[in-house]
């Protein structure tokens, strides 16, 4: 049987983006800021997963670029958000396209002093759509301090280094949280619903190859499946069933269309007792059979 490695995607690290690009300014293995433009664009010949956060500012032309399966169009002073592990792929972009390109890791994130109740609300909504039209002149603050980190990284102040750049990168959060709240005013619930559905997607990260259940879940977090769903309901709009579905469906279609894996073994890779019952599912959620969505891929 094949492994789940043979997935015919480009798995790319921090480390690698900063030793593959040109003109790239990096904080070790931690943060990388660099230019994309047409031609230095990887992602127009294959999928690519990368491993962390990441963020594109366009700056000109336009392009139409897949994020998990979903196509997105994007136009000049626009913001673009990828998850840890998303599926990226530039469907077409014009010849003049060119942008900014922002990469940076968990652990990265994690040293960063910004609050649950700030951050979420951000997280929620690029989760549903990472696109964010901006002004010119909120992409012309954000540049400037871009450039301040990366003259910072040329810079000789070595012993305060990381702190100075998570300073001015937290800087730069709180201006997206801006624009995320100017975009989308409404407040948000915060306080202890928003802890248990991070933490229940963290586990939906870790488990969905595994578990489909919303028990397994609620005993991962202490709690009893109703409040579980109740809460992630009220905080996202969905339950936590419906987040299950999604992951599971979203890694099935990545394995169909990427890997080289049969339909049977896909469906011993994400834990169904048979092809069967992997069909059904999918078709219930899809509309489709997983046969007809492979030859389509």
């Amino acid at each position: 049987m094949n492994s789940p490695e043979q997935i015919n995607l480009r798995k790319v690290s921090i480390s690698r983006i900063k030793q593959e690009m040109k003109d790239v300014s990096y904080l070790s293995d931690d943060l990388v800021i660099t230019a994309l433009d047409a031609r230095t664009n990887a992602t127009a010949e294959y999928p690519a997963s990368i491993d962390g956060f990441s963020a594109v500012v366009m700056m000109s032309g336009n392009a139409v670029v897949s994020i998990d399966m979903n196509e997105y169009e994007v136009r000049p002073n626009m913001l673009v958000f990828f998850n840890p592990d998303s599926i990226i792929r530039t469907v077409k972009c014009s010849p003049d396209a060119a942008a900014y390109f922002l990469a940076f890791s968990k652990s990265f994130v994690n040293e960063i002093q910004i609050d649950l109740s700030t951050s979420l609300p951000v997280y929620m909504r690029f989760g549903k759509n990472p696109c964010l039209q901006v002004t010119q002149q909120d992409v012309d603050e954000i540049r400037q301090l871009f450039q301040l980190i990366k003259t910072m990284l040329r810079s000789d102040k070595e012993r305060y280094r990381h702190e100075i750049i998570r300073t001015i990168f937290t800087a730069v959060f709180y201006i997206i949280t801006e624009l995320n709240q100017r975009d989308q005013p409404e407040p948000r619930r915060q306080g202890r619903c928003e802890v248990i559905f991070e933490e229940f997607m963290e586990l939906l990260q870790q488990y969905n190859k595994m578990e489909r259940n919303v028990g397994f879940y609620a005993r991962k977090l202490r709690i009893t499946p109703k409040y579980l769903s109740s809460v992630v309901k009220d905080v996202s709009g969905k339950t936590a069933a419906q987040w299950i579905d999604e992951s599971v469906i979203l890694e099935a279609k990545t394995l169909l269309k990427y890997s080289g894996l049969s339909i049977q073994e896909i469906a011993y890779h994400l834990n169904f007792s048979t092809q069967s019952f992997f069909g059904k599912y999918f078709k219930q959620h899809t509309g489709t059979s997983p046969s007809r969505y492979k030859r389509k891929g």
